[in-house]
């Protein structure tokens, strides 16, 4: 395989070159980069070899440019500042002194207090900017799969082909309805079949993780899920539910949101249905130590709050 001339040059040998021409002798780079003397002349014999022309000339007990030096050091000074500032912007990120923590969320995360978590982060690393980008789960894989993302913590099932899925918290999945006789007691999918429907999400539909988990069920019995309205979010879907039109499903966690309705009831499903929450990522990728840190206060933190919300049940 042939290489170009720049595929070839390094950026140790750019330092040395541009150090060489501007303080006029390997010695004096030298003792600006903190390396040896053979080591400044080793690296810009190796650059003179890659782009095929002598770079510099002896004069006494230093070095001048030659007319190819002088031509590449009007670029190299560019290219090694442009170089320096990539780096640099790593290792801000790196050290969370600055740059965007981006992760990908599962839908309306309001309910697990994410806005706490999100301030906590920014107190200790009041330099860096928070993206979180909430969505169906479904879309949240299909970022994390395509290296949009680094990370993401969605509910289960996905389709998880080329992803790492690590389980790391879940949440009841409750039947909600205006009339009280129906959640006297845990509703079976029969039941559920059997009643006016409305679901949220519509955009994902099929897609979207609790659908997927109640329409397996339906299709181990033999019958059909079929919705009399499908709306996006759950807010509109709780407020039809209020009117009678239908009932719904609904995560525990959002049974303490400002709009679930006084007067709904809830009740479990027989057998009891789950939220999974669980952290993808690309196997084999090595995530940025802002994601790292903010996986780790998110699980932590989605721990507490699910801790809590079993005390208040």
């Amino acid at each position: 395989m042939e290489y170009s001339k720049a595929e070839l040059l390094s950026l140790q040998q750019l330092r040395c070159f541009c150090a060489t021409i501007e303080l006029g002798s390997f010695t004096a780079a030298a003792e600006a980069l903190r390396v040896s003397q053979p080591a400044v002349a080793d690296q810009v014999r190796k650059l003179e070899q890659a782009l095929g022309a002598d770079l510099f000339t002896r004069a006494g007990r230093g070095v001048v440019a030659t007319e190819a030096g002088r031509a590449f050091a009007e670029h190299a000074a560019r290219s090694l500042r442009a170089l320096e500032e990539a780096a640099d912007s790593v290792g801000e990120l790196t050290a969370l002194r600055g740059g965007t923590v981006a992760l990908g969320i599962f839908g309306e995360p309001s309910a697990w207090r994410v806005d706490e978590l999100v301030t906590a982060f920014l107190r200790r690393h009041p330099d860096v900017s928070l993206r979180l980008l909430g969505r169906n789960s479904s879309a949240i894989a299909e970022r994390v799969r395509r290296g949009d993302l680094e990370a993401g913590v969605v509910l289960l099932p996905i389709d998880d082909d080329t992803l790492n899925v690590r389980p790391i918290v879940r949440d009841e999945i409750l039947y909600v309805s205006a009339f009280p006789g129906r959640t006297r007691q845990p509703v079976t999918i029969e039941q559920l079949a059997a009643t006016p429907l409305i679901f949220y999400d519509a955009e994902s539909a099929d897609k979207d993780p609790i659908r997927r988990q109640l329409a397996e069920r339906a299709q181990r019995l033999g019958v059909r899920l079929q919705p009399k309205v499908e709306v996006e979010l759950k807010d509109i879907a709780l407020r039809l539910v209020a009117t009678g039109v239908g009932d719904t499903y609904l995560p525990s966690a959002f049974t303490h949101a400002p709009y679930f309705h006084e007067g709904l009831s809830t009740a479990s499903f027989s057998p009891p249905l789950y939220d999974t929450f669980a952290i993808i990522t690309r196997p084999g990728a090595r995530l940025s130590p802002g994601v790292r840190e903010l996986l780790t206060d998110l699980e932590e933190h989605m721990r507490a709050v699910a801790a809590a919300l079993d005390r208040t049940r």
